[in-house]
């Protein structure tokens, strides 16, 4: 009789250790998130800093609008720092080139902000969201289209470079299947970006981890080919309300119970990758109201 209830100890101990390994899955991920709505950082700055730290969120992309005097971004992203929280400088728009004006404006904008922040207010690095498959031009002259992104890439790459900080930009698990041929070499479109990145952010929008159509696999061509190059990968899952057509790409239905336990298991298949830096939440408005 010892023995069975020695041995039904044993089993639950081995099953607890189990579990707690499991829950910190989650637990020691990395959390990055956007945040578009940068009217916040004034009127509702103590809250966003917050949930940001209750979310262990290592990183927010805050999208700059200059209508904001910068004394806000240089205190939002003061206390942002004091709780171990980077800021970058976020932005992007579907048609933009490298002589696009809100583009250069945004450029010019972070450059001269950097210049005048002390060291504990500025940006740790810049994020572009750039969605040129988003335009008409994508279908009727995709060479063009491609060329016009490579372009910004490249000059935002440059100009985080001048500044001494990161550069990372936002693309779809698909780019990996689009071919590219031209002055900047030939491949695909995700290698190519993730050479000229220093980190990438992967929009692997499913509200499953598991499968051939699940998160984990969408990123696997991604998470291998950073690894390869020194390169860091972040995976970014949905959070917004999408539409009954379109919910197996966004956790609105589920909630943050059922997507806490999808993103351990993605912190679980990709660990041990030295590529794999976290997860993103898209974003900080719909994530906050996430039942």
């Amino acid at each position: 009789m010892k023995r069975i209830i020695l041995m039904f100890i044993l089993t639950m101990f081995v099953l607890g250790v189990a579990g707690v390994n499991k829950a910190n899955a989650s637990a020691n991920t990395e959390y990055s998130t956007w945040l578009w709505d940068t009217n916040q950082i004034v009127t509702n700055r103590e809250a966003i800093l917050e949930f940001l730290e209750n979310k262990q969120v290592s990183h927010v992309y805050l999208q700059i609008n200059r209508l904001i005097n910068v004394d806000q971004y240089k205190q939002f992203i003061k206390e942002a720092s004091a709780r171990q929280i980077k800021v970058y400088a976020l932005d992007g728009a579907p048609e933009w080139g490298p002589s696009s004006k809100a583009f250069t404006n945004f450029l010019n904008w972070v450059s001269a902000y950097q210049t005048s922040a002390a060291e504990g207010e500025k940006f740790s690095g810049i994020h572009l969201d750039v969605e040129p498959y988003l335009t008409s031009q994508w279908t009727t002259n995709y060479s063009g289209a491609v060329l016009k992104y490579q372009n910004v890439i490249l000059t935002a790459a440059n100009t985080a470079k001048t500044l001494g900080i990161p550069f990372a930009a936002d693309i779809p698990f698909w780019f990996d299947e689009m071919n590219v041929k031209n002055k900047y070499g030939k491949g695909n479109l995700a290698e190519w970006v993730i050479k000229n990145t220093s980190e990438i952010t992967i929009m692997a929008y499913r509200d499953k981890a598991v499968g051939p159509n699940g998160i984990i696999e969408l990123a696997k061509y991604e998470i291998n080919l950073a690894a390869s190059l020194n390169k860091d990968v972040t995976i970014a899952v949905e959070t917004m309300n999408l539409g009954s057509s379109d919910g197996f790409l966004t956790f609105y239905e589920e909630g943050q119970s059922a997507m806490d336990q999808e993103l351990a298991l993605v912190s679980d298949a990709y660990k041990d990758y030295s590529s794999f830096k976290g997860v993103a939440v898209h974003h900080v408005g719909s994530w906050m109201e996430l039942r």
